[in-house]
């Protein structure tokens, strides 16, 4: 009997919940190792968007995500921070547009990936420079 309350506790104590989408990153998105946890990544990336005065619609420090809210009208970032090393973070940064509107589609469908020189795409490369010189990058 013992046994099977346990295990309940531990069924009960684990959670499939996460924060992060069901899809994977744009094949355009930005990637680096980061000198820092997942966690740490996160909260930093949060903060100095919201000092941009970039609104975070989504940030979730335990599943290493982030997503923004639009901004310059239709573009939004995501970023997904995956343990690497002990201590470092995997981290992908993609920067999305979506140019329409459809309700028969789902709103990833009609995501591209920001053209190089677009709001989206330049704030994707000034997040990761800043990552990178205030959290360190690892080269391998």
């Amino acid at each position: 009997m013992r046994a099977i309350v346990m295990c309940a506790l531990v069924v009960v104590a684990c959670t499939p919940a996460t924060a992060r989408p069901s899809f994977a990153p744009i094949p355009e998105a930005l990637h680096v190792v980061i000198n820092a946890p997942p966690a740490r990544v996160t909260q930093f990336a949060d903060s100095l968007l919201r000092a941009d005065t970039i609104a975070v619609h989504v940030v979730s420090p335990r599943d290493g995500f982030l997503e923004t809210e639009e901004f310059a009208d239709t573009h939004r970032l995501r970023l997904w921070a995956d343990p690497d090393v002990p201590g470092k973070a995997r981290v992908t940064i993609e920067a999305v547009v979506r140019p329409a509107e459809d309700p028969s589609r789902t709103a990833r469908d009609l995501e591209r990936a920001s053209s190089p020189g677009s709001p989206g795409h330049l704030r994707a490369e000034q997040l990761l420079a800043a990552l990178k010189d205030k959290l360190g990058v690892t080269t391998y």
